[in-house]
């Protein structure tokens, strides 16, 4: 958490520009979802590319110090690879918390390094990635989700002031989950 919050030295303002527009075109997918039964399907679509766009957006803003928002939009590139990752996430995590929620718990955090895998390695499959979140998280589970307890307080925050702090705490968060993916993969918080 505390290289994570160094690595957005000077780099706020830009983090939460990126996180406003991705959370608004979050937003907006949603909406669209409520209009008809047919356009429900919208938000399942677009989650993993727009995922894999805001974790390539902070990757690249913490490595390279620059917020090019066209990054946000990454995942579209890879359409098929990240739609796919992103739908089998959501239905495999879907049906384990219907099986008393601590098995979706479980499937979550064994899948959460996908969009980093995808972004170290731009050849694997969506499927593909998802088995190496499965297996580099093997033994990892709770080592995340202590971290992710970690940033109860913070979550908080978000509710009192209705989402406004999310700006704040939602590249925070995917900072500390990318050094976290970093020390698993390479051992140390490589820039």
């Amino acid at each position: 958490m505390r290289q994570a919050k160094i690595s957005f030295n000077g780099l706020w303002g830009t983090a939460v520009l990126g996180t406003l527009i991705y959370l608004l075109i979050c937003c907006v997918a949603s909406s669209i979802s409520k209009v008809s039964l047919i356009l429900s399907i919208v938000p399942l679509l677009v989650s993993g590319p727009l995922s894999y766009g805001y974790c390539l957006y902070i990757v690249k803003l913490v490595g390279t110090r620059n917020g090019d928002l066209n990054t946000l939009f990454a995942g579209f590139n890879r359409f098929v690879d990240t739609m796919a990752a992103g739908i089998i996430c959501s239905i495999l995590t879907a049906i384990g918390l219907c099986l008393l929620i601590v098995p979706g718990v479980i499937i979550a955090l064994g899948l959460s390094m996908t969009w980093f895998i995808m972004l170290d390695n731009p050849n694997i499959s969506g499927v593909d990635a998802l088995r190496e979140s499965w297996r580099m998280m093997d033994g990892h589970k709770m080592d995340l989700f202590l971290l992710m307890v970690r940033f109860i307080g913070w979550i908080l925050l978000v509710c009192i002031t209705c989402g406004i702090a999310a700006l704040c705490v939602e590249p925070y968060m995917v900072g500390a989950y990318l050094n976290f993916y970093r020390q698993l993969k390479y051992g140390t918080f490589k820039a």
